[in-house]
């Protein structure tokens, strides 16, 4: 179903990101193009991103990061895995060159953190435990419905196995975060559907969540077409009429109407309240409202200076929009 294509990376692996809750952190993507499939991934519009049905692994990471991290005077304090794709696809060939490459900026005192939405295998929570103060994860869960993970994330691990994962990394001492974005308009946003998930989310002993609804890109309404007709305008027609604008690093987003998405987020608030969850606003994708933080760093002094830089910006976004 998918092609796998080792491909040599000749570039810098390090590079720091310029947006959002990853500024200036450095992040390591293994792969481009991604087996997931989620319908709503932005990456898959991005110039570079391969054919439908092909993913490039950089067959020669480890020993490009290694050599890299060498020359270096001083080594970051972190790196971010999983910016553009998924550090966790199920292919023996990812896992083990994510494997290599975790594994060596641990042993060099370089914190890592990442977000998937895939299975992480047992050999990665022994030596997350091992490094336990330096492992920083995030797990992507939106809907705990198999029908919602065959429709929109179609080759993600199950919610179940997710929920495992969480169980996992807790009891193996790691600071875990679950993100539930993006949460699909008329489809996973009922309070039946927010309480189902906090209510297990909150079993699973994890206790901050960040959240946001989905921001609609052209190339992201390109791949919603797929879905069944009815189901594709359900959805589009919560976005008819609102201005595109910069969102991020895209000058061509939608948001959701302002108004549905406070009723949204103070769904999740109330209910979550309920389970003792600190629920957090994704302040990135979510310019119009008052900025909060959903970064896994947001402890370290000088990442936090420059993300309240830009929450800065965001407020300056808002004044200029005249929202308050």
């Amino acid at each position: 179903m998918f092609k796998l294509l080792p491909i040599e990376r000749r570039s810098e692996v390090l590079k720091r990101s310029v947006f959002g809750c990853l500024r200036d952190v450095p992040s390591i993507n293994i792969t481009k193009g991604c087996i997931h499939s989620c319908v709503y991934c932005y990456a898959k519009g991005f110039p570079e991103a391969p054919p439908e049905g092909e993913v490039h692994i950089y067959k020669n990471l480890p020993e490009i990061l290694e050599r890299e991290l060498s020359r270096k005077k001083r080594l970051p304090a972190w790196i971010s895995f999983s910016t553009a794709s998924d550090a966790f696809q199920d292919i023996d060939e990812v896992l083990d060159i994510t494997y290599s490459c975790m594994k060596l900026a641990l042993e060099r005192g370089i914190g890592i953190s990442f977000l998937t939405k895939g299975y992480i295998p047992e050999e990665f929570i022994g030596i997350f435990k091992r490094y336990s103060k330096m492992v920083k994860a995030r797990i992507g869960i939106v809907s705990l419905d198999e029908g919602y993970k065959r429709l929109f994330e179609p080759f993600t691990a199950s919610p179940l196995k997710r929920l495992e994962n969480i169980k996992a990394l807790i009891k193996a001492g790691i600071e875990v975060s679950v993100r539930i974005d993006p949460v699909i308009p008329s489809i996973t946003d009922s309070e039946r559907d927010i309480e189902n998930l906090l209510k297990e989310l909150y079993k699973t002993g994890v206790k901050e969540v960040s959240v946001s609804s989905l921001v609609m890109r052209p190339s992201i309404m390109d791949t919603f077409k797929k879905l069944h007709n009815q189901i594709f305008w359900r959805i589009m027609k919560l976005y008819r009429g609102e201005p595109w604008q910069r969102v991020i690093t895209s000058a061509r987003t939608r948001l959701l109407p302002l108004e549905l998405r406070k009723t949204i987020y103070r769904r999740f608030r109330e209910i979550g309240s309920r389970y003792g969850l600190n629920i957090r606003l994704c302040g990135c994708k979510n310019p119009d409202l008052p900025w909060e933080f959903c970064s896994p760093w947001v402890e370290d002094a000088e990442i936090k200076k420059q993300l309240l830089l830009f929450g800065e910006e965001n407020n300056n976004f808002r004044s200029y929009n005249g929202h308050s």
